[in-house]
């Protein structure tokens, strides 16, 4: 039996209700890398040391297998601190990955811009 000290905390449960599904997390980052300008991705990826070619393939839909802990350190890059974990539930490809957010805080701050680039996209073009 293993003795428990101040040292060892016990594991929680997360809190469902501050995960975030990969899809979603895909598409942010995805905005946020359209936004750099020509030249900037490959500055960001040797700032943050991030592999260029994935990067790319990342901005572009173009990447061969889901990629959860580079996304997760991006998102770490732009100020979004997560736990990438697997989901044990998931049933196909587009919840097999979840993101914890560390407080209720930082995951509203996430969804609000979330929901700013989903309505550029939904904006009939000007």
């Amino acid at each position: 039996m293993m003795p428990t000290t101040a040292s060892v905390q016990p594991l929680g449960f997360p809190d469902p209700s501050l995960f975030v599904l990969y899809a979603d997390v895909l598409r942010y980052i995805q905005y946020r890398l359209k936004l750099l300008g020509h030249g900037q991705v490959k500055a960001f990826c040797k700032q943050y040391l991030f592999p260029y070619t994935t990067v790319v393939n990342l901005k572009n839909s173009t990447l061969k297998r889901k990629e959860h802990l580079l996304l997760q350190r991006i998102l770490a890059a732009l100020s979004f601190e997560t736990t990438a974990s697997r989901n044990p539930l998931s049933i196909g490809e587009e919840d097999r990955y979840l993101f914890l957010f560390p407080g209720r805080e930082e995951l509203g701050k996430f969804k609000e811009q979330l929901a700013y680039i989903d309505s550029l996209a939904k904006a009939p073009p000007h």
